[in-house]
């Protein structure tokens, strides 16, 4: 009777975890988007020009249970041109990479999941080089297949800005395989 007792416990624990969400492996794709907030602390005079973007490669490494491990690799670009006519227009551009843990809520077709992790920030053009963050955010998905379509919106609190914004918010929309 000893020996039943282990094998009716692996039994039921193998039907629970066929019951659990088992997604795993791979994917990449593709992130855009546009962040909501002026990056620029510099003067508040300043305006956004044109239109702001943020756009960038994604990997994902999907985990059993509905967690995840993501790395995106952000350009933001932007135009600020002073709010009086006849001045110049500032260029803005930076290369961002936040790294992040996702978690995956366990709902039939569209997905809420919740994420936060860091970031880490280069401009290209300004006397502040780079600096860390650290991000969170929530979003939504859809998989339709292999293809995953994505809404989220992410929060980073940078830890230097001098000519930038400490506080950032995004708006991302993702494509991944």
């Amino acid at each position: 009777m000893k020996i039943h007792r282990p094998l009716l416990a692996l039994l039921l624990a193998s039907g629970c975890l066929s019951a659990q969400h088992l997604d795993f492996g791979l994917g990449f794709g593709v992130k855009g988007g546009w962040a909501p907030t002026n990056v620029s602390n510099v003067s508040t005079k300043l305006f956004a020009e044109g239109d702001p973007y943020i756009v960038g490669p994604v990997v994902e490494l999907r985990l059993p249970f509905g967690f995840a491990a993501e790395v995106d690799g952000l350009y933001h670009h932007a135009d600020y041109g002073p709010a009086t006519t006849g001045g110049q227009v500032t260029n803005y551009s930076a290369w961002e990479v936040p790294y992040m843990a996702k978690f995956r809520f366990p709902i039939p077709l569209l997905k809420p999941f919740i994420l936060g992790g860091g970031a880490w920030r280069q401009t290209t053009n300004s006397a502040e080089l780079s600096s860390n963050g650290v991000l969170g955010g929530v979003g939504i998905e859809l998989r339709i297949a292999r293809l995953r379509l994505s809404t989220e919106g992410r929060y980073i609190h940078w830890g230097s800005g001098e000519f930038t914004k400490r506080d950032q918010a995004e708006v991302l929309f993702g494509l991944i395989f």
